[in-house]
Parts: structure tokens; C-alpha cells; sequence
């Protein structure tokens, strides 16, 4: 075991889980500061990571579309636990990999830095993943077989499943909130998937930044609303000079909509200062253009990248002018909601606790939704 959770998480003599850290993060918008910088760039936050939202949270892993036969397996690292979802006549079904530490008797200390590292045993859960596999090469005696099934898949722990149209989430824990109204919640909102929901193009980005600041300016825009327990953000914008809604529903999907096409891009970070992007186009072939949203993701993730380099250098000789300096005051509503989430779930009190308590509850307002 690497980690001891009842022991708490510290780091940067701080302690990672209390109210106090968050406690400044946590103010009324122009008040509140930033996150202190550990948040960006600790192993140990990552475990917390993994503690309070990768093993409690709907993660979205990919679409029906990657599995589209029976028996095909879409295998796909959440935190640092291997799992896979696999077809089963009309089902979907979730379970953790055979192989969670490949053929590893014990975890090398190289795949112990939150960085998942490139290995034959894509089942790992400190591993890169691999992409979907046919159920054809799953085959008796096949390497893909004992990493991901074994001889007995029906033996294997087993995890929950969830659908947003055709994407496809999975949620770790024993007894998960239920995610179906949720998902009505923010498909109606954002109008995502209307009329063709053929995947017309997909791919991966990878960007050098932290999910949490990547997550923050893909969602960049005028926010409009959010949920009332704080699952989704809606928000106004453009992309490539159209109008444009994005929805970010925490933690790691962020939906674009711009005409009749829906962009989804799913978050997986590969390193405490790396993301994976994979995204999804939808809409009528005749009118997609992959290069328009692919285009559109690398130019928000642009302000990521930067704002990831200057506070993961923040109070170090890298940048000496900050070293004793208070963090600033968070200038972005999205990257304030983003501090609000990690606190809820890492001191495990409740949203309105922490609403009646640090700020205003109607500090967003509300705006009509059918203007775009």
C-alpha cells in the first residue's frame, strides 16, 4: 500500500485535506486568491486526488462509438486504478483490470512519481493506456486476454456505468449518487447531441499543463449557470468566431456546442503537469470539420500551459520575486468554481455548507439558454 488515507495527506507543511487550506480559495469572487500552489504540483495532492474524486466521481471514459461490437473492451486508467468497460450483448459493463500492477510483484519506484509511464502492461493502473481492443484479439492465450480479463472476467471487481448520450462514464465507488438526472440536467441546458449524433471525427491532444487548469480554460467564457450541487458550469463564448455554449461537468468532461455539432473532450491526466485530451466530434458528416475544434481546443489550452508554468513555479528560485508573496486574487469565475469543487470533496462537507459559509449563493446569475 503507498498511501495511508487515515492518515491524512501532507505536503509542503501543510495539510492538504482541512478546511484551512482552502479557507482563502474559498471567498466571494475578487476576494478569494488562487489555490496554493502544492495543488498544481504535489504527488501527494494527486493521491487526494484520487481519494476524494477519481474513486467518487462519474469519470467519463470515452463513447459507445470506440466498442461497437460485442465483446470489444475499452480499457482506460481512472486515478491509479486500471479498469475497462466492455460490451456485453446490450449492456456495459465496468470492472477493474486483472492485472493492476502489470506484471510488476511490487510498484517500481519510477511509476511512483504521477507520471503513468509507457509499459507493455497497458492494464496498469501506473501505465499509459492503450487504445480500444476487438474483441477478436481477446482471444485464449492472448496477451490483451490475462492483462484485462483472466480466464474468469465474471470474478473481477466490478464498477458502475453510466450514459450522456453516447458517452460513457464509470463511477468506482460502492454506492455512487445516481447520475441520470444530472445528465438530463446539463444535455438540456447545453442543448449537446441534438439532431445527428454520429461521431464524425476523434483523436488525442496532450498539453503540458495540470486537468484542473486545463479543465479551467477550456471552459473559458461568460459563465450563465451552474447546478444548484455544483456538478456542471454552463458558459457563453465563441469558438472560431461562432457562437458557442461549453459546459464543463466536473471533473473531467468538458462539452463544446457551436451550430449543430458537440465537441466532447475528455480529461486524463498522464502527469502531475500533463493532460491527455481525447475528443470527440459529432454531427452531420457533410458539415464536420475536425480541424475547427481541434483548432479551437489548442488555442484555450494555450492560457493553460502558461498559467500552469507560473504557479507550479510560484515561491521557488524559478520565480524569486513571489517567494514569501501572497498568492494573487482569482481573476477567472471558472477557475474559482474549480477551487470550490476540490474543496467540497477534499474537507467532505457539503456544498451549502461551504456556500453559507465562504459566499453568496446567488453570486452567479442566471441567464436565458436559448439565445445560442
Amino acid at each position: 500500500m503507498l498511501y495511508r488515507p487515515d492518515l491524512g495527506f501532507r505536503d509542503e507543511g501543510q495539510e492538504l485535506s482541512s478546511e484551512s487550506f482552502y479557507a482563502d480559495a474559498l471567498g466571494r469572487f475578487g476576494e478569494a486568491r488562487v489555490l496554493p500552489p502544492v495543488v498544481f504540483r504535489s504527488f501527494r495532492y494527486s493521491l487526494l486526488e484520487d481519494e476524494m474524486i477519481w474513486t467518487r466521481d462519474w469519470i467519463c471514459i470515452g463513447t459507445e462509438d470506440e466498442i461497437p461490437r460485442e465483446g470489444d473492451l475499452l480499457p482506460f486508467t481512472v486515478g491509479i486504478h486500471g479498469i475497462h468497460v466492455q460490451r456485453v450483448g446490450q449492456e456495459l459493463k465496468a470492472r477493474f483490470n486483472k492485472a493492476q500492477h502489470g506484471g510488476c510483484r511490487a510498484i517500481p519506484l519510477q511509476c511512483q512519481t504521477g507520471k503513468k509511464t509507457k509499459c507493455s502492461f497497458t492494464s496498469c493502473g501506473y501505465s499509459r493506456d492503450r487504445g480500444a481492443i476487438a474483441a477478436g484479439d481477446l482471444g485464449e492465450g492472448a496477451p490483451e486476454m490475462e492483462q484485462y480479463l483472466g480466464s474468469q472476467p465474471e470474478r473481477l471487481l466490478t464498477a458502475h456505468t453510466a450514459r450522456l448520450g453516447p458517452l460513457v462514464f464509470v463511477n468506482l465507488d460502492v454506492n455512487p449518487a445516481a447520475a441520470n438526472l444530472v445528465f438530463a440536467e446539463i444535455a438540456e441546458a447545453g442543448g449537446f447531441f441534438r439532431g445527428d449524433t454520429q461521431c464524425v471525427s476523434s483523436g488525442t491532444l496532450e498539453f503540458p499543463a495540470n486537468w484542473k487548469i486545463l479543465g479551467q480554460h477550456l471552459a473559458a467564457g461568460e459563465v450563465m449557470t451552474e447546478n444548484l450541487d455544483g456538478e456542471w458550469l454552463l458558459v457563453r463564448t465563441t469558438a472560431g468566431g461562432k457562437a458557442a455554449l461549453v459546459a464543463w461537468l466536473f471533473p473531467n468532461l468538458v462539452l463544446m456546442r457551436a451550430g449543430n455539432e458537440t465537441c466532447a473532450v475528455v480529461l486524463q491526466q498522464s502527469a502531475l503537469g500533463q493532460t491527455i485530451c481525447r475528443y470527440f466530434i459529432y454531427g452531420a458528416v457533410e458539415e464536420s470539420n475536425s480541424t475547427f475544434w481541434t483548432a479551437e481546443i489548442e488555442r484555450r489550452a494555450v492560457g493553460a500551459c502558461k498559467d500552469h508554468k507560473d504557479i507550479v513555479r510560484w515561491g521557488t528560485n524559478y520565480r524569486p520575486e513571489t517567494i514569501g508573496a501572497a498568492l494573487p486574487v482569482q481573476q477567472d469565475l471558472q477557475g474559482l468554481w474549480m477551487q470550490r469543487m476540490l474543496a467540497w470533496r477534499a474537507t467532505r462537507a457539503s456544498m451549502q455548507e461551504i456556500r453559507n459559509k465562504y459566499f453568496n449563493t446567488h453570486e452567479v446569475d442566471r441567464h436565458a439558454l436559448d439565445e445560442v
